[in-house]
């Protein structure tokens, strides 16, 4: 045991003492905050859509149309934090601005669209022009616009266009103004209820919400960190074996230290180092999700605390922890087996393959998280060994039977004894006979172990 905890200690600073190792722990969260502000950054300083409005219709929609424009421009800023990020993630929005030069109400539509690409070419003032005309009992609205802002405008004004287009009608028909613009905002009022307890009923409709997707979506992210978890840690075992192989420092370790020593060590230096980027990451986020409830109000912010203390019982922690664990050995040894067997990075890439196909099957079931029933396919995975550690942390996001929890614990937990026992033999043979991995290599360990 002694000689099993020196190659974990000595394994774990391999990695802590180097520099990459820092430079990668504070990369990621760089990389994800860039990810989010970036794209809110260039859309906020993005140029607002210049938008001309010209109405040969005959009908006197200039004032309507300028309206449905005007309604786009962005509004005073929200008073709060919240919103004003709100705003900035909407983008520039677009301005209303005067008919350049060249444009006129008495013109033909011929007329106005034979000037209209010169005017956008030479103007940088417009970037976009509306144009509206009549025929008969169809209105028509040409938006003329920039490669920049091609059906921006459309899309965000296009069903007020349509209700124009139903007014008159309406006016065509004899219906009175005041009724048309009744029929075109009718709307039915539809509810949606769950039963509630009492003190459930008190809470604010985003409390309420939070309450019902939050789950779902949090056990998908804890198995979205226990997949990137287990795979970044065991691809970690697999490097470091394929390094000191082929480098003969694994000879050397395997005639001072058992197998097991070796390999178990190995696997807790890994993990070590794997708590270590998740106590300060956990740390990180804890104090900034602090310093983020300061600024919500009391009742949402009691409602958050609420749901995340009832998800995160000691219990659900437990189970997490014993899930984690045993993929954690599963992959682990397995990885650090087949690194026994490769003398270089591109002997494992050709075991890797087929493996991360396999992989991606409880990733891709992650979706599951956003459709409102879970699927069969999702909890008879669940059921298989390889797939348990990844899938249960989603599916326990609601309340299970207490059979399918301990079915799937003795599931993964046999399995990975199973794979630790045959990890040991096959990481002893590839580390010191040369052999390459092969079919039958593999189901010899398999009778060997049994």
């Amino acid at each position: 045991m002694h000689k099993t905890f020196l190659i974990a200690r000595r394994e774990y600073l391999a990695f802590v003492r180097t520099v990459g190792f820092w430079m990668s722990l504070f990369t990621m969260p760089l990389i994800i905050s860039c990810s989010i502000f970036i794209p809110i950054m260039m859309r906020s300083t993005a140029p607002a859509e210049n938008v001309a409005v010209l109405d040969l219709s005959g009908d006197n929609l200039d004032g309507a149309l300028r309206a449905i424009v005007r309604g786009q421009q962005p509004t005073a800023p929200p008073a709060n934090a919240a919103g004003n990020v709100l705003r900035r993630m909407s983008g520039g929005g677009v301005k209303l601005v005067d008919l350049p030069a060249g444009l006129s109400r008495d013109m033909t539509v011929a007329q106005a669209e034979a000037k209209i690409p010169d005017i956008l070419r030479s103007n940088d003032k417009v970037t976009t022009v509306l144009v509206a005309y009549d025929e008969g009992d169809v209105l028509h609205f040409r938006i003329w616009s920039d490669s920049a802002h091609k059906k921006d405008l459309e899309n965000r004004i296009q069903w007020d266009l349509h209700a124009l287009q139903s007014y008159k009608l309406a006016h065509l028909n004899g219906i009175e103004d005041k009724l048309a613009h009744a029929l075109h905002d009718a709307r039915a009022d539809i509810v949606s209820l769950t039963p509630v307890s009492a003190s459930q009923a008190k809470e604010s409709g985003f409390t309420q919400s939070f309450r019902e997707k939050a789950p779902r979506l949090l056990g998908a992210f804890m198995g979205y960190i226990t997949w990137i978890s287990i795979f970044s840690s065991s691809m970690i075992l697999l490097g470091s074996v394929i390094e000191e192989k082929s480098s003969k420092v694994l000879e050397v370790l395997l005639a001072s230290a058992s197998t097991e020593s070796l390999l178990v060590g190995k696997v807790l230096g890994v993990a070590g180092v794997m708590l270590t980027v998740a106590a300060i990451w956990t740390t990180v986020i804890l104090s900034a999700s602090s310093y983020g409830f300061a600024f919500l109000p009391p009742d949402i912010a009691q409602g958050i605390r609420g749901t995340l203390g009832g998800m995160f019982s000691p219990a659900h922690i437990g189970l997490l922890m014993a899930y984690f664990v045993s993929g954690y050995l599963m992959f682990g040894v397995m990885f650090a087996a087949i690194g026994a067997f490769c003398e270089t990075q591109k002997d494992a890439q050709a075991v890797m393959g087929p493996t991360m196909i396999v992989l991606m099957i409880p990733m891709m079931s992650m979706q599951a998280a956003f459709m409102p029933v879970e699927p069969m396919f999702v909890k008879y995975l669940s059921y298989v060994p390889l797939f348990t550690p990844f899938l249960m942390p989603l599916r326990m996001s609601h309340p299970l039977p207490w059979w399918e929890i301990a079915g799937t614990l003795a599931g993964v937990g046999l399995t990975a004894l199973l794979m630790v026992n045959m990890g040991r033999s096959a990481f002893r043979h590839g580390a010191l006979s040369g052999a390459k991995l092969s079919w039958g290599a593999l189901l010899g360990f398999g009778r060997r172990d049994i």
